[in-house]
Parts: C-alpha cells; structure tokens; sequence
C-alpha cells in the first residue's frame, strides 16, 4: 500500500506563482529581470546550476533561466 503523500508539490508551485506574480504586478521585464538576478546572485543551488549550464552547449540567456524570459515575454510585462 501507497504511503499518502506529505507534499503537495502542484500545490506549491501554484501558490508561489500568485506570490510572484503579486510580487511583480506593474513590473517592466527588465525590472522582473533585475529583482531575479539579485534573488539568484548568492544562491549556491543557482551557482552550482551556471557553472553546469556554462559548460554546457545549451543556449545561454544571459544569466537568467531560459524559461524566465518567455514566461515574461507570453504575458506582454
């Protein structure tokens, strides 16, 4: 028998995106991009993630996810 899940991990991700998005209501792209960047700046999961991507052949976008910038670009901020 299945063990009931403790985390709900849907859940999660639904409420952190209304938090985001209240956080970035009026925003330009360029100011979302700006408050990412000092978010990510000394996150060491983010540091280990560049230095990976880095030496990778992946298209980089400057040092913002990929999937930052067209989530910002669908939403015309």
């Amino acid at each position: 028998m299945k063990e009931k899940k403790t985390f709900d991990a849907v859940a999660f991700m639904r409420k952190r995106r209304e938090e985001l998005s209240r956080a970035y209501a009026g925003l330009s792209a360029e100011q979302i991009e700006e408050k990412v960047q000092q978010a990510l700046k000394d996150d060491p999961l983010w540091q280990r993630h560049r230095q990976t991507r880095a030496s990778s052949s992946q298209k980089k976008t400057g040092d913002c996810p990929e999937w930052h910038f067209h989530k910002v670009e669908r939403k015309g901020r």
